[in-house]
């Protein structure tokens, strides 16, 4: 009796741990490796986001209380995609590929700049260069942010299985659009 219901509780603690989400490690997850000198304010940004393949009209902003409400006196780091030039991206390659019956959360944390025009992103989960999933439906006002939350489930036979995980972020048209925090999960069904 007593190994039967070890073994259930062991049976029950293997299921309970199959299903467990797991954060898939990204790097500069909240854009603040790099250390600018200069106060914070809409000026206060460099080219180049350590972690990330940045696009054109692409860099790290360090904001202040004058962009996004709430931000303490230290300032807060966002990458800030586009400008009036042209849009902006950012890129990461995980060191996760894509896997079979495995559920993923792609949360992104999107930003308006209260002394800029926002006109919108698209973000995205990719697996071997290929979009398996993607959103744009959250809607920033200005100073503020709101999470995008894309969720895709693999399946048992996914076109991309054994493919590099990465994860897309573009602004549209000629604003800004910032990012403030970007986290990937994943949870085998």
């Amino acid at each position: 009796m007593k190994t039967q219901t070890l073994l259930l509780s062991l049976l029950a603690l293997s299921a309970w741990t199959a299903s467990a989400q797991v954060d898939i490690p990204l790097l500069n997850t909240t854009f603040d490796l790099d250390q600018l000198q200069c106060s914070p304010s809409g000026n206060c940004a460099t080219y180049g986001i350590s972690g990330w393949l940045s696009g054109p009209e692409t860099s790290l902003l360090k904001a202040s209380s004058s962009q996004f409400k709430g931000v303490n006196a230290e300032g807060l780091y966002v990458a800030a995609l586009g400008n009036t030039s042209g849009t902006g991206s950012i890129l990461q390659t995980l060191g996760d590929t894509l896997q079979a019956n495995t559920t993923y959360i792609l949360k992104v944390k999107i930003g308006a700049r209260s002394d800029y025009p926002f006109t919108g992103y698209s973000a995205g989960l990719v697996a071997g260069n290929v979009t398996v999933a993607s959103g744009d439906s959250a809607t920033p006002v200005g100073g503020a942010f709101v999470i995008e939350e894309i969720t895709y489930n693999s399946g048992a036979t996914p076109a991309q299985l054994g493919k590099p995980l990465q994860v897309f972020v573009k602004s549209l048209g000629t604003g800004q659009a910032d990012v403030a925090a970007v986290i990937l999960t994943a949870t085998p069904d």
